[in-house]
């Protein structure tokens, strides 16, 4: 039997499977002797190559970790892979190279643990911040650091590959504490043969979402910690095998774009919910009800009162509207509410609306104008 329990011998991955809890818990790879070839740590690898997480999912965590993010006066940061991402390969695993896997969401992602050493590595070790600063940014043995720095995860699905490495001296690599041996086997030399490895990679362009903020009565400059998270990324990179190119990143400027689009939609959903709040506590106070309500909506929301233009063009309709409704009482607000508007654009129309001026009786006001002040004035109400 393979070493699964009794129930899990003929586990199959499923299209919905948590692609994370089927990698690290349900490897069926092992031969006869219990051992995995290098066909076995392959064929594993395969199991979950391919578009992994669910894009719902997905959005909706990414959108509560922003609102936290906020609450706590940071701002999210998207970026994505310039090339290859590994993360989690020193886990434990039968194809020697593990994976890290969000445990709820089934995708590769790093922890906050993990993106705060790499930009303190860069902060340290690259740009040469002072011990103070780094002391006041990520803390020491004595205080916590003044940050928080939150998982990145994906923004949507990930595309997972197999990638090859070919150490040249195992033996070295595992045994090269030791005395050489006489056949050479535990010293690096051109005479070994290369061993190819199978790892998981992320392929390029996969978007992550980055955050950090602040403890609560820190003084520190987000923008300045920001900034040296975004240079870590595109300069030392993130995750394992970053000295030979994988793990950096870029800006994504199509995921930045959809998040200010995001943001500009949810301010202007709150600023109308507050207006409509504002309206409907307006028409309280007036007596307002039904159509009339609706009227004084319609005014705000096409900016009837301020445009002109629009109030010309909009009226005769609205007027139409008011003869059909069936409640007079109603249809009499709503007269009152555009002879206002009659009044705010032409001063005296509708005491007057044949007014002239001059020795040649010119009238005060435009025709249209003219019509529908006219109009309101003669309205009737069905019985």
């Amino acid at each position: 039997m393979l070493p699964l329990h009794k129930d899990a011998q003929g586990a199959t991955k499923q299209a919905d499977s948590h692609a994370g809890l089927w990698y690290d818990r349900f490897f069926n790879q092992y031969d006869d002797a219990c051992k995995v070839g290098d066909d076995g740590k392959t064929n594993w690898i395969k199991t979950v190559t391919g578009e992994v997480g669910d894009h719902e999912k997905l959005k909706a965590f990414a959108k509560r970790q922003q609102a936290l993010l906020e609450a706590y006066g940071g701002q999210p940061l998207m970026m994505s892979t310039d090339w290859h991402f590994v993360t989690g390969m020193g886990n434990n695993h039968p194809v020697e190279n593990g994976f890290a896997w969000h445990h709820t969401l089934g995708v590769p992602y790093l922890t906050g643990a993990a993106v705060k050493g790499m930009v303190r590595a860069w902060c340290e070790v690259w740009q040469g911040f002072d011990d103070d600063t780094i002391n006041q940014w990520f803390g020491d043995t004595n205080q916590s650091g003044a940050l928080l720095f939150f998982d990145a995860i994906p923004t949507s699905e990930v595309t997972l590959k197999a990638d090859i490495m070919t150490p040249h001296y195992g033996d070295w690599y595992a045994k090269g504490d030791e005395d050489p041996k006489a056949d050479g086997s535990n010293v690096p030399a051109d005479w070994h043969d290369p061993v190819p490895v199978p790892f998981l990679v992320v392929d390029k362009g996969a978007s992550f979402q980055f955050g950090v903020a602040k403890r609560a009565g820190s003084e520190i400059d987000l923008s300045e910690v920001t900034k040296a998270l975004t240079d870590a990324l595109e300069w030392i990179g993130a995750g394992a095998k970053t000295a030979a190119g994988y793990g950096r990143f870029g800006e994504d400027k199509k995921a930045k774009a959809r998040r200010e689009k995001e943001v500009r939609e949810q301010q202007l959903a709150e600023q109308q919910a507050k207006e409509q709040a504002r309206l409907a506590a307006e028409a309280e106070a007036q007596g307002l009800t039904g159509l009339a309500i609706e009227l004084m909506r319609l005014i705000e929301q096409r900016d009837l009162k301020h445009d002109k233009s629009s109030w010309i063009r909009e009226a005769p309709s609205l007027i139409e509207r008011i003869q059909s409704h069936d409640n007079q009482d109603e249809q009499e607000a709503c007269r009152a509410l555009l002879l206002e508007l009659c009044e705010h654009h032409d001063s005296g129309i509708t005491s007057n609306p044949d007014k002239t001026k001059g020795k040649k009786n010119k009238h005060v006001y435009k025709p249209n104008s003219i019509r529908i002040a006219k109009a309101l004035l003669e309205m009737q109400y069905l019985s």
